[in-house]
Formats: C-alpha cells, structure tokens, sequence
C-alpha cells in the first residue's frame, strides 16, 4: 500500500495531483493521500483509515475508487462496512444531511462522531 501520513495542524489546500484526506480523530489531524481502490474506515486497528474514537464503529465505511473513462477517477463513500453492514450512527455530509452513500466533491467534511471526520480534497490539475 503506497499511502502518505503526516501530521497536519490546520486545514489545508490540496496541491497535489492525488486524492487526498485530511483525517481528524482524538489522536489528531493527519494527511492521507488515497490511491488505492478500496479503504476501510473504522475503529478497528485493521482498517486502511484507523479513527481513534469510541463514538465510531469497528468498520464505520469504506471508500471506493470509481474510474471514468472520460475524466478524472474519483471516490465515494459508502456507509458501514465492506460486506455492507451499516455503521451503528451512520455517516453525515459537510453537517447538514445523513448519507449513505455520496460522490466525495472536493471540500466535502465527512462526519463519524463528535470530533472526528475526514476531510476531501479533490486533486488539483496543474
């Protein structure tokens, strides 16, 4: 797995040509680049995305590459576990609605818990 972490004290502007997440949880704020097919999130230490809290599922959601033929690839995310079981308190978009499943747009804040949630940046083209 070819993914990037570092620590990251505020929000930031996406100058790479990846995908990347910008992951806060009780541990702190991390930066992942994403260029893998699938992720896992959870609070289990075997997921891709391990989030450090008591409020978040052991498998919380996944996030899946979609390829485009005419366009750049891009991420959803998807409510609860890879098999498909849903999260106990499920996943809310940018504070305001409730998914299930959403196409990550750039800027979008994913919300698992209090305190805990990712943030999307789409890649910039150069």
């Amino acid at each position: 797995m070819t993914s990037t972490t570092h620590e990251e004290s505020e929000i930031s502007i996406n100058f790479s040509s990846e995908h990347t997440l910008v992951v806060t949880d009780n541990s702190g704020t991390r930066k992942m680049q994403l260029v893998e097919n699938q992720y896992t999130i959870g609070r289990e230490s075997d997921n891709t995305v391990h989030l450090n809290s008591d409020f978040v599922s052991r498998y919380h959601a996944t996030i899946r590459k979609v390829r485009h033929r005419d366009r750049l690839d891009t991420y959803r995310i998807i409510d609860g576990s890879a098999s498909g079981k849903p999260s106990k308190n499920g996943i809310v978009l940018n504070a305001t609605q409730k998914v299930s499943s959403h196409d990550l747009q750039d800027g979008d804040i994913v919300t698992f818990a209090p305190e805990v949630h990712i943030l999307y940046l789409a890649p910039k083209l150069i």
